[in-house]
């Protein structure tokens, strides 16, 4: 038996029993991805929206969507249809052969993009459809192909031959089925010549990169699943951005915020030189921005504690007052720093800040399991709608790098806004052209500003082409810091290395490459200290822990306190907490100046000390390689810790100088770009591994139901509307049936980013032994409280070896 398109449903049912046709959804997502009397390209765009989903026509597909039965699969027959329409098309259409090659490879790579819209991003550069070896023309005869071809015409009358073609019969679906993959193999030979035309005619790698961009995928799937969400793509809401109105009143929240934070700076007795070089800094990058706002790539150079993230967020707010971009995406490197940075956001600008780090793993299914994994959650979290988005590398490569077509989202999020890459050296050097290829690709196609801000920014040439504007390159106004070489020793050395500066200076930080470094040092320094106070932050705390537990410190370094605080990289970047001597495990160049930057930070002290020392686990194993995977950069940061074992700050842009400059001598990183030739052709995974430090370690969230700190007015707001009044009340919404899906796009919005301030990212594999599934949820719960620990929370939790280098 066949369902009849106008009984279909996309999805269901709703509260209140709301029913979602399927005829609808069609339309609207035909509509959200083109238009019916545009130019050939955008009418291809509206054919594809309108079958995308025809499959779903499909009896075993109504009956697995009322609740019955399994699901089976859909995609590959709008894709099988999208074909016999656009062969049809190419007959009809009098298009000069140019623009026909054109045309042809828009619908060569939306016929796989339809036929993988909820899987991976497939290769379109084959020479056989997509449905070969899987799906027959028979597969086709349980959709109701009259009603989806009759609503097809409506639009495109040149196909009503086709739909009277006997009427579609078998035998017309496999003599059309076999004609077009006969002649798949010539298609797929034109494409390739046109993309070779398009690859030559201006720099191959710049024009290759726009090509490796999934901009017409993320069209399709933003229109499917924003529609299927509740929202229409492109009807943006207006607290999903910022006005220009936003911007002026949130530039003078910023002027008031750094007013008062320099007179308790200076209360507290730091260099008033250094204040107001920050505060000089930030007016010129301001000005040099709005000289040269016609360029799309800036670059920000400033000694750490100059005030990167307020000179970059001012800078992203006039380029927002100026109208010329709508949100502001802050990417950092770590999730350890992202609720910092989103608290100092939000409290400096007043404005809405969306933290996103969820990325839920999983292996390779089935199509008709594929669609299942995209929750309402994933939906809400992966489409980067607020006016302030804070993220991570791993979150941006997965826009730029997309393994799967949800991932795609992500482009719509990106369009038309100021995105701050703040401390872009910690990328892996193998990955960094790339990196660059694509953001410049991006800041064109998508309209973005993109703004690098870093103290020790490396090479750009070998992965941007085009121009790249400078909003400042500062040298220190007084040197803060002496960095010095101690040789190499145990945990138990590091320790009492540790525990002397703390004794003799009062405020310490010790930095770990790894977590489980870290745990060891502060299991040994605890031992011996006793009863005082030692501070220990990772990744493995909740956003709320590890913001109460920063705050905490500050208070206690404010005060002059004795402090000692072991970490991981976390205090790199994005936290601003100054000690008197931090003592760092030896990592790479770029790094030692990272970490020298929390010496003496505000020019505090007369000179603050930074001892680096390489850390041997169990007096044997170097750990540095777990983080610091590249073997050029680890040897030229021995050799320049040979040339230079000891050197102050106002040398320390020489080290990083030749030590950018040694590493580029020894490999310029060129041979990866050939990666984006082989994209652009279409073969897309070449780039799916691309990940910002090495391979990925697959994830998963853990909740954690405990209650940290005070919290914000967003958050008190959110639990109200939720009634919400303890943690366990979050995940009994969490996994209640049909909560999420019962709830407005901008409310699920709201419940996940309240989630997330609960959750822990951990490797798959301590995830399965310490967490809780529940079916249908992809973030666990923590299967024993105890677990999690007042001081170290999950720091401690497994005999894993490796994997804690990846979440720092």
């Amino acid at each position: 038996m066949r369902c009849s398109l106008a009984e279909c449903l996309a999805r269901p049912t709703g509260p209140g029993n709301r029913e979602y046709p399927l005829y609808e959804h069609l339309l609207a997502v035909a509509h959200g991805v083109g238009r019916p009397d545009g130019d050939v390209f955008e009418r291809l765009r509206f054919l594809a929206g309108l079958l995308h989903d025809a499959g779903k026509t499909r009896p075993g597909w109504q009956k697995y969507i009322r609740g019955h039965g399994q699901s089976v699969p859909h995609a590959f027959a709008g894709s099988m249809l999208f074909a016999l329409c656009l062969d049809e098309l190419l007959k009809r259409w009098d298009i000069p052969v140019k623009e026909k090659q054109a045309v042809l490879h828009l619908g060569v790579v939306l016929t796989f993009f339809l036929y993988e819209h909820h899987g991976d991003i497939p290769d379109t550069g084959q020479e056989y459809p997509p449905w070969i070896r899987r799906f027959m023309p028979g597969d086709l005869q349980d959709c109701d192909l009259k009603g989806i071809l009759t609503l097809a015409v409506e639009y495109f009358p040149e196909l009503e031959d086709l739909c009277k073609a006997g009427e579609l019969s078998l035998a017309t679906l496999e003599r059309k089925l076999e004609a077009i993959t006969l002649r798949w193999r010539k298609w797929s030979s034109d494409v390739q010549r046109y993309v070779g035309r398009l690859v030559e005619r201006n720099n191959p790698y710049a024009q290759a990169a726009r090509l490796c961009l999934q901009i017409e995928n993320s069209r399709l799937v933003a229109a499917d699943r924003f529609h299927a969400a509740g929202c229409i793509l492109g009807e943006e809401k207006p607290y999903e951005s910022i006005s220009s109105e936003m911007a002026y009143e949130a530039l003078q929240k910023i002027e008031e915020f750094c007013r008062a934070r320099r007179e308790a700076l200076v209360a507290a007795g730091a260099d008033e030189f250094l204040l107001e070089a920050r505060g000089r800094w930030r007016n010129k990058a301001a000005e040099t921005f709005v000289k040269e706002q016609g360029s799309n790539l800036f670059t920000l150079e400033l000694p750490t504690g100059y005030g990167k993230t307020l000179t970059s967020l001012t800078v992203a707010l006039e380029a927002v007052k100026r109208k010329l971009c709508r949100r502001i995406v802050y990417v950092a490197p770590y999730l350890s720093i992202l609720s910092q940075a989103a608290a100092e956001i939000q409290s400096a600008t007043g404005l809405d800040v969306m933290t996103y780090h969820h990325l839920s793993s999983f292996e390779k299914l089935g199509e008709e399991k594929a669609e299942d994994l995209e929750r309402d959650e994933d939906i809400v979290l992966d489409s980067w709608q607020a006016p302030v988005v804070v993220t991570t590398f791993n979150q941006l490569f997965a826009a730029l790098f997309p393994a799967r077509a949800q991932h795609t989202l992500r482009l719509q999020g990106l369009k038309n806004s100021f995105v701050i890459v703040d401390e872009p050296q910690i990328i892996s050097a193998g990955v960094w052209n790339l990196f660059l290829a694509l953001m410049e690709a991006a800041a064109a196609e998508l309209n973005l500003k993109v703004l690098l801000t870093t103290a020790t920014l490396p090479e750009l040439t070998g992965g941007i082409f085009g121009e790249v504007v400078s909003l400042g390159i500062a040298q220190p106004v007084v040197s803060r810091f002496r960095v010095e070489t101690l040789g190499e020793g145990d945990e138990e050395y590091f320790a009492c290395k540790a525990i002397e500066a703390y004794r003799s200076c009062g405020s310490v930080a010790v930095i770990c490459n790894t977590i489980k470094d870290a745990s060891e040092v502060y299991s040994i320094i605890k031992d011996q200290l006793g009863s005082e106070v030692v501070y220990f932050l990772s990744g493995r705390l909740t956003p709320l822990h590890k913001k109460d537990r920063i705050e905490e410190i500050r208070n206690a370094v404010n005060k002059g306190l004795q402090v000692i605080v072991v970490c991981t990289q976390v205090l790199e970047a994005g936290v601003d907490l100054s000690f008197r001597v931090v003592i760092r495990a030896l990592p790479v160049i770029p790094s030692v100046v990272q970490a020298a930057g929390r010496c003496n930070r505000h020019g505090e002290e007369e000179i603050g000390r930074l001892y680096v020392i390489k850390l041997l686990r169990g007096n044997e194993t170097d750990t540095r390689p777990y983080v610091y995977r590249d073997g050029d950069q680890r040897q030229v940061t021995d050799l320049c810790l040979t040339w230079y074992p000891t050197f102050s700050e106002n040398e320390a842009s020489q080290v990083v100088r030749e030590f950018y400059k040694e590493c580029f001598r020894r490999n310029t990183h060129q041979a990866v770009l050939q990666k984006l030739l082989k994209a652009a052709y279409g073969y897309h995974s070449v780039l799916r591994d691309v990940h910002p430090f090495g391979p990925e370690v697959p994830s998963c969230g853990i909740f954690v139901p405990r209650w940290w700190g005070k919290l914000d007015r967003a958050m008190e707001v959110v639990m109200r509307r939720f009634g919400i009044s303890q943690p366990e009340d979050i995940w009994e919404l969490y996994v209640r049936k049909d909560f999420l899906g019962s709830l407005s796009f901008t409310e699920r919005k709201a419940f996940m980013g309240l989630m997330n301030h609960f959750v822990v990212q951990v490797p798959l594999e301590v995830a399965a032994e310490i967490g809780r599934c529940v079916p249908g949820r992809t973030i666990l719960r923590l299967s024993e409280d105890t677990l999690y620990r007042e001081d170290t929370g999950l720091s401690i939790v497994s005999r894993e070896e490796l994997n804690e280098a990846w979440f720092v």
